[in-house]
């Protein structure tokens, strides 16, 4: 080949021998002397064209050890070669001109806008060129000119003032042209030329400003959207311009204010009249846009232009206030806040009674980030009311109720609430003490969320304050029953250690309590842990361990830490035998059909539980006792519903308005969980488990419209063999309800089909609700899924009948490689999609596995939006009887380890 070329020197290469020599170049085998020699070949002028420039450009990307020749294009080619080839330069100015001024078109808009990064041009030589080329008949040539003049203006090397304002004019006069893309760019230009104008002359500022800021808000009505959001971002650079100005972007009408104010530097009456007529009405026009891309970019200037005039600021926020009723987009409402939050830091936001409605609403908002935003204003805000401070706490308490997961950040805001407006919780300490107090006496529905919450607020005031009059000393000891909850809302100034020792030292400072609170109310305190007495004394016991640990030795810390986490262990382990203890009081009332006492006396133990295990602060251990006693007192209320409809009084009505059915299926979903989702039972707990789901196989076998008895029946006598095993392993005594359900099966046939309801409906009143003792060694087993940048807001893209990856992050917590572990994804029409997750594959401890799973969904149908819904189950064994017959998925039923999770999938555009 290279003969050939020796041969025929003048001679075009072929695509044939381009193409070898690509191979040679890209093949990392090929010696670096071969690699030199092609390249030299390729240099050569004769054989310069498109073609080979590609291929020289690709060998300096595979090749970057390799120095690339000397390389002369002809003029025509020159262009491309500079883009083509990082090292090549140009000679002089006078090459830059000629090549600017070449027939291409394409090649004069790549000159340009490269001009001052890529190219080395000198900035005088480069603005006459650049200058020039903004009248040229092309519009991306013009476009290219005042690209380049953007960035000329962003090395800041002129100091002619007469050379600046002639860029400047020249772009005011472009702001006219036809073509959007042109309009754009001279926007840009006349934003950077105009600000370097007015700094370089100090006494000129203010007009220039002004004058800026007049062409910036004539360009707000132009018909291209990108043109109008383009003028608002310049307007977002403005360091200087006058409050008349400004108050006019607010009013339609032209005013008749500051005609002849000093303000507007050199300004006269008639130009100011001009300039307020660009100006009249240009940021509330975008604030009413039809695109949210322009309102948002109004909202962002105004982060700018507020800081400009405190009256300006009080005018903008009425405005601003509207925006928060934008039902089109989150975005900008978001924004708004946004602007809002800049607005309170720096001082100029004064909140109005006229601006609640609006304000307060949007803490009941759709968007997280709107409502956290909103809260975000509240925690810097200084509120000059008590009737506005109350409507604050109004609605965050509304906010808290209607949207349990922003728990965290409303509890913050108390906290942020009561430090800022310390006399304002001082005049309502009183009312707050009372239903604190009235609540924990028991005498009203108990709702720990809101007392939390009032606790949060009457603390905060002053926490870091020795000053504690106002506040009753036993509000403190009611805080340290919150304090695994409320904690977090202090986490800014001090840490849980630091809490914990400040509340349990205020708690008693009794030398106010007589003269600040009642004696008989402020001495109630709800009851830790056992009994129903109060007990103060824990509190002084924690905070003088706190204290004595500042002069215990090394060693003495580290054994005391070790004796801490054993008391708090068995403090886990004692608090949760005393709530399990119980239920099986309830039991008699059950049966007797007092359902909704015994339902509300579940509810008020669940809310006792939460609370008590908030406060206990034990980690792992407080979670997993936590998550079981929560789900064990869900069975037991579902198991009080199902008994009700299986009274005399109730039967008839059960089968007319088929309720009984669908509790039975919740029931059996319930206790499933209980087995399924929990390890490290022993086998006096897993004996009381397993008795759960015998009686719930019976209730549903008695119920005459069940439809699969024969697979029940089976799983009824495979839960009972797996409970005799139990029971000859750890030679326990089985309870009368097991010996009567041992005699009805040994009387039945294998399928059941011989059973008599009456002999299970016999069962029934055998058993009874026995205490769970628990042990300690119950490990939760749960899943955390996350799909992370995928919201409403930002969907997945895919192709209709194409696979599409769904990126999950996925946290697996107790589960053993054993497991069979399934990805399930649910189409909003009901098709499922089962993935299995490979255990093996990730290699974690079986207590904690963090890894990242792309799971492929095959079923993309023909629509321009999807939305599938992930979760993961866990496929359970214990019950072999009935395989779910599912095309590649789980063959038995599964068991979901998290909630489920939407996933927002968008069409790619064909554009």
């Amino acid at each position: 080949m290279a003969e050939q070329q020796n041969e025929n020197p003048q001679k075009p290469l072929s695509l044939r021998t381009l193409s070898s020599m690509r191979s040679l170049l890209i093949d990392p085998s090929t010696p670096q002397r071969t690699v030199s020699s092609i390249l030299q070949t390729l240099a050569t002028p004769s054989h310069l064209t498109h073609h080979v420039l590609k291929l020289i450009s690709d060998a300096a990307a595979h090749r970057p050890a390799v120095p690339l020749p000397a390389v002369e294009p002809p003029p025509s080619l020159a262009v491309e070669a500079l883009a083509s080839l990082p090292g090549l330069r140009l000679d002089d100015d006078a090459q830059f001109a000629s090549l600017c001024f070449g027939d291409s078109v394409a090649a004069r808009a790549w000159m340009l806008r490269n001009a001052g990064t890529r190219l080395e041009v000198r900035p005088a030589s480069l603005l006459a060129v650049l200058l020039g080329f903004t009248k040229d008949p092309y519009p991306h040539v013009r476009e290219a000119a005042l690209e380049g003049l953007v960035g000329l203006s962003e090395r800041g090397e002129f100091r002619d003032v007469a050379l600046v304002e002639a860029c400047y004019r020249r772009a005011v006069q472009i702001l006219c042209d036809f073509h959007s893309c042109v309009r754009l760019c001279a926007v840009r230009v006349v934003t950077s030329w105009g600000l370097m104008l007015a700094a370089s002359n100090s006494d000129m500022k203010a007009y220039w400003s002004n004058e800026v800021f007049a062409k910036l808000c004539s360009m707000v009505r132009d018909m291209s959207m990108k043109v109008r959001v383009e003028a608002f971002k310049g307007l977002r650079k403005m360091e200087m311009v006058s409050e008349d100005l400004l108050l006019q972007s607010l009013l339609k009408r032209v005013s008749g204010h500051g005609k002849q104010k000093e303000t507007l530097g050199q300004c006269t009456s008639e130009q100011f009249v001009l300039l307020a007529t660009s100006v009249a009405g240009a940021l509330v026009h975008g604030l009413e846009d039809e695109f949210f891309e322009v309102r948002k970019s109004v909202c962002e200037s105004l982060c700018t232009l507020t800081n400009l005039s405190a009256n300006f600021a009080r005018e903008a926020l009425d405005s601003l206030m509207d925006v928060l009723q934008d039902d089109g987009s989150a975005v900008v409402r978001l924004q708004a806040l946004e602007t809002m939050h800049h607005m309170a830091i720096n001082g100029c936001l004064k909140l109005h009674e006229k601006h609640l409605h609006m304000f307060l609403g949007a803490l009941m908002d759709n968007s997280w980030d709107v409502r956290y935003t909103d809260r975000k204003i509240l925690k810097v805000v200084k509120l000059n009311q008590l009737t506005l401070f109350k409507s604050c706490i109004d609605k965050l308490l509304r906010n808290l109720d209607s949207y349990p997961q922003d728990e965290a950040d409303v509890f913050s805001t108390f906290s942020h609430l009561g430090r800022n407006h310390k006399k304002f919780v001082s005049l309502i300490i009183k009312d707050t003490f009372k239903e604190v107090g009235t609540a924990l006496e028991g005498n009203v529905e108990f709702n720990s969320a809101r007392i939390a919450s009032l606790l949060i607020l009457s603390i905060s005031a002053s926490l870091l304050n020795a000053d504690v009059r106002n506040i009753p000393p036993v509000m403190f000891s009611y805080a340290v029953t919150f304090l695994g909850r409320i904690c977090n809302a202090f986490s800014d100034i001090m840490d849980r250690n630091a809490l914990l020792a400040c509340l349990c030292d205020k708690s008693r400072s009794m030398d106010h309590s007589a003269t600040n609170s009642n004696p008989e109310e402020g001495e109630q305190l709800l009851p830790l842990f056992e009994g129903d007495s109060p007990n103060f004394d824990g509190n002084e016991v924690i905070d003088s361990e706190i204290d004595s640990l500042v002069t215990r030795e090394p060693k003495e810390v580290s054994n005391y830490q070790i004796e801490q986490r054993q008391s708090v262990y068995k403090e886990v382990i004692n608090l949760t035998n005393y709530i399990l203890e119980k239920p099986p009081d309830m039991w008699p009332r059950i049966q007797s059909g007092h359902t909704n006492e015994v339902l509300r006396s579940l509810r008020c133990l669940k809310e006792l539980t939460t609370m008590k295990f908030d406060s206990s602060g034990s980690g792992d251990a407080d979670a997993d006792a936590l998550a079981f006693i929560s789900l064990y007192l869900r069975v037991i209320e579902l198991l009080a519903e199902v008994w009700e409809h299986l009274l005399p009084a109730k039967r008839l009505c059960s089968q007319k308005i088929g309720k009984l059915e669908f509790k039975l299926r919740k029931l059996d979903r319930r206790v499933k969980e209980l087995i399924s989702r929990f390890i490290g039972y022993s086998a006096e707990e897993e004996l009381n488990v397993l008795e759960l789901m015998l009686l719930t196989c019976i209730l549903r076998i008695c119920k005459d419209e069940i439809s699969c008895i024969n697979h029940t029946f089976k799983g009824l006598t495979s839960l009972y063999l797996r409970a005799e095993a139990i029971l000859k392993e750890s030679s326990t005594l089985p309870s009368n309800f097991v010996v009567e359900l041992a005699k009805v099966l040994s009387s039945t046939t294998i399928d059941g089909a011989s059973c008599s309801l009456l002999q299970f409906d016999a069962c029934l009143k055998f058993f009874s609700l026995k205490q769970f003792v628990f042990h300690g060694s119950i490990k939760h087993v749960k899943a955390e899924l996350r799909v992370p940048n995928n919201d409403y807001e930002h969907p997945l893209p895919f192709v209709p009948r194409l696979p599409v990856g769904v990126q999950c992050e996925i946290s697996l917590h107790n589960i053993s490689s054993d497991s069979r572990l399934w990805l399930r994804m649910t189409m909003d029409d009901g098709f499922i999609q089962y993935v299995f997750l490979d255990l093996d594959r990730f290699e974690c401890s079986d207590e904690l596995r963090k890894f990242t799973f792309v799971a492929p969904f095959y079923r993309t149908a023909e629509a321009n939006s999807l939305t599938l819904k992930v979760c993961i189950g866990l496929e359970c064994f214990f019950e072999n009887v009935k395989p779910v017959q599912r095309f590649g998925g789980p063959k038995h039923e599964l068991i979901l380890l998290c909630k489920e999770k939407q996933v927002y999938l968008s069409k790619v555009n064909k554009d």
